[in-house]
């Protein structure tokens, strides 16, 4: 056990010596401003434009009901549409709450992600009172610092999504203030009363309801609580005359009924999550399934002590399986990782229990995303270790005292030296997420096996009109997964974009030979409706007809798939179609020349000249300079001259970025 300084009491309280107790802050604090420049990043980035911008639950669109029964991206929970299983309602209100605050015309980002900075700084506080109230006054600011400035957290502070895991980790960190300063007032009373154990569950029971509904691991904290208990009983101690074995079962009991509570409203955890995002899961072998996962937790074990290389999302294959695990070096880390856990626990147990209760924060919360008992949507998340890094600074800041108390110095050196690591680390994360092209390109150099990496970046370029290098990026894509629709979608987009319709056809009759890799319910509409406006585009009207009308049933509200749909008829003399269609198109384009020019040309063949020349000067006065347009006008300036059509006006295609 510690053999010297401050001991961990029964209660786990230890009155810190005031001196230096101001400066104590400090260090953390300037850590946290590495964070600062985030604030002034105005780009949204992939999910949180369907989590927050999107999301009528965030956007405070929504009753108050709908929040609490929808999931964290505003599907459902219950019915037959997808969900993702995470219900995160809090998560969600926070967001709410803040454009509610703000205006409904102030969705930006800043103001979210300066919210986002803010807890993090008064989470490393907390983190820096935990530590000072477990005994570990000599090791906490550097510990507390150490938190603050992790690498990983970058994730969580800028992306917007991370919000989920800072929320809940802000309620293990009270409920542990809390367990503390109630077993300390107890204690010092000489004794620690049945009722009081009771009221001490019931509260760190209504945190981790709080924590739940911000994000599913905050369930554990009860656990957590059931730990720390423990912990703070003194062997040889009469445990159960303190109270502390009492208050860990009924501590463990709230936690099976409340996650029993859980499961039943999200009516269990399974989803279809994608190959591309979850590869491991979709192989056959159950043993390649579980050494992928085990050496999944070596590289989270890696990214909590030493974090090299980030990314915002290890995609496949970024982090190959183990398809022969006993003959792949990687198996190595696995031993060594859980090998180096059971040491520290063996150590600790006799050495510092201070430690072994960091090791259960690391490990506890660490469990839902293991990927052992369900699955979860990441093949790595950095945002998931969130709560994880206070455990490890508990079990840093532990270990480093015990070896300082055997005269050691080299601890607080290496410490020193770590911190270094992790600000330089930090603030070069911080700027690699100015721009999505900077983090995607940042990511692509660390990560350039990564599917989803190189096809985001191959996404800016083409955003950008930078179509050569969007097809490199989109290629590379190709070469590590080439069973990739969503990437060939993309492809043939450039394609249809810049005339090379053959090429387009060739990209999704690929597609349509594949698994669809990349397209679900919610977007299938774009691959449908693409493909029939490139069959338009080469003249292949019937064939067009049923691919457009199968992706405009799913979504209506495409202008351009509209036109297409009512090119292909007109141009098969279907004009009560064509004429139905185009007046569609523009209930959701009201202002399209294209659509009213089309429009118009129908009305021409249809002998309706007057109707004609109405839509017609609706187009031109919208887009006076479109030779299309000219050349229909001068058309229908003819057949006031003539009677009749001397020549057949033109219909136009017009193609809108999905």
């Amino acid at each position: 056990m510690d053999a010297a300084g401050p001991k961990l009491q029964a209660n786990g309280h230890v009155k810190p010596k005031p001196k230096g107790v101001l400066l104590m802050p400090l260090l953390p604090v300037l850590c946290c401003l590495l964070y600062a420049p985030c604030v002034t990043y105005s780009e949204w980035y992939i999910d949180e434009l369907f989590a927050v911008l999107r999301n009528e639950d965030a956007r405070g669109e929504t009753s108050l009901s709908q929040v609490f029964s929808n999931d964290f991206w505003g599907n459902p929970l219950w019915g037959q549409s997808w969900t993702h299983k995470s219900y995160r309602p809090l998560a969600v209100l926070s967001f709410a709450w803040q454009f509610r605050f703000l205006g409904e015309d102030l969705f930006r980002p800043q103001p979210l992600r300066t919210f986002n900075a803010a807890l993090h700084a008064a989470n490393s506080l907390l983190v820096l009172l935990l530590l000072r109230r477990l005994g570990l006054q000599k090791w906490a600011s550097l510990s507390a610092a150490l938190f603050a400035a992790h690498p990983v957290h970058v994730e969580n502070i800028v992306y917007l999504v991370g919000r989920a895991d800072v929320l809940a980790t802000t309620g293990w960190l009270l409920a542990a203030l809390v367990q503390l300063e109630v077993r300390s007032t107890w204690q010092a009373k000489g004794q620690f009363p049945k009722l009081a154990g009771l009221l001490l569950v019931i509260l760190c029971s209504i945190l981790a309801v709080g924590a739940c509904l911000c994000k599913e691991m905050g369930l554990t904290l009860l656990v957590f609580t059931a730990g720390l208990e423990l912990v703070s009983c003194k062997p040889g101690s009469r445990c159960l005359a303190t109270g502390a074995v009492p208050v860990a079962l009924l501590a463990l009991s709230s936690f099976v009924l409340l996650a029993a509570a859980r499961f039943a409203v999200t009516k269990g955890s399974s989803a279809a999550f994608g190959y591309v995002d979850t590869p491991v899961q979709y192989h056959d072998d159950v043993w390649v399934r579980t050494w992928s996962y085990l050496f999944q937790h070596s590289y989270y074990a890696k990214l909590l002590i030493f974090p090299g290389y980030l990314s915002w999302d290890y995609s496949f294959d970024a982090i190959p399986v183990l398809r022969a695990a006993w003959r792949d070096v990687r198996s190595l880390s696995v031993c060594c990782a859980y090998l180096a856990v059971v040491a520290l626990v063996s150590w600790g147990l006799a050495n510092s229990r201070r430690l072994v209760l960091g090791l259960q924060v690391v490990i506890i919360p660490f469990v839902p995303a293991s990927n052992l008992f369900f699955k979860v949507g990441v093949t790595i998340g950095e945002r998931l270790l969130y709560p994880c890094t206070v455990g490890g600074v508990i079990a840093i800041a532990a270990l480093g005292q015990n070896l300082e108390k055997r005269r050691r110095s080299w601890p607080t050196r290496l410490g020193g030296v770590l911190l270094a690591i992790y600000v330089w680390r930090c603030g070069e994360r911080v700027w690699q997420w100015r721009s999505s092209e900077a983090l995607y390109m940042a990511d692509a150099l660390s990560w350039p096996n990564s599917v989803k990496t190189r096809h985001q970046l191959g996404t800016v370029f083409h955003q950008q009109g930078r179509y050569d290098e969007a097809l490199r990026e989109f290629n590379a894509s190709l070469m590590i997964l080439d069973d990739n629709a969503l990437t060939d979608h993309c492809i043939g987009q450039i394609y249809i974009e810049t005339g090379r319709y053959k090429l387009a056809l060739e990209r999704f009759e690929k597609i349509m030979r594949g698994h669809g890799v990349g397209f679900s319910a919610f977007n299938l509409w774009m691959l449908y409706v693409d493909y029939g406006f490139t069959l338009v585009a080469l003249g292949r009207f019937e064939e067009a007809i049923e691919p457009l009308e199968k992706g405009l049933s799913r979504n209506a509200a495409v202008p351009h798939g509209q036109n297409a749909l009512g090119y292909a008829y007109a141009s098969l003399n279907q004009l009560q179609q064509a004429q139905d269609v185009f007046a569609r198109g523009l209930e959701y384009d009201p202002d399209n020349p294209v659509l009213w020019s089309n429009l118009a040309v129908v009305w021409m063949v249809a002998g309706a000249f007057q109707q004609a020349a109405q839509g017609l000067e609706k187009a031109l006065t919208i887009e006076p300079q479109n030779p299309v347009i000219i050349q229909n006008v001068m058309v229908l300036k003819g057949v006031s001259q003539t009677g009749y059509l001397s020549e057949h006006p033109k219909l136009d295609l017009f193609f809108s970025k999905n």
